[in-house]
């Protein structure tokens, strides 16, 4: 799973607690890109998910921004004739890095 958020705010807690990082539960097939953003003022609920991502709060702008990047990273990833479940943990962050050149604010975490 990768996990990504604005405002540099992401927990595994949920994974820990399931025992979701355990080796015996690792499987490379379906992976998913999260998005989190905790930005959101109005009380709107936004939730977007597509072929291997989610993306969960923020405010409208942060929420769309959260989705460009998703569809940027999946860009890149075809780009290199890859699939999300194929990259090494130095390839993610590479693609993260190429992506988010201008947006500081943008923490990517890679975990299996």
């Amino acid at each position: 799973m990768a996990i990504f958020s604005i405002d540099g705010v992401a927990r595994y807690s949920i994974e820990r607690s399931y025992g979701l990082n355990s080796q015996e539960n690792v499987s490379r097939e379906n992976s998913i890109l999260c998005g989190f953003a905790f930005d959101n003022k109005d009380n709107h609920k936004r939730i977007t998910s597509g072929e291997n991502f989610y993306i969960l709060g923020g405010s409208a702008e942060t929420h769309e921004n959260l989705v460009e990047k998703i569809l940027e990273f999946n860009q890149v990833i075809k780009k290199y004739g890859k699939k999300l479940d194929n990259l090494s943990e130095a390839e993610f962050y590479n693609i993260a890095n190429e992506i988010c050149t201008e947006n500081k604010k943008v923490y990517w975490f890679y975990h299996i």
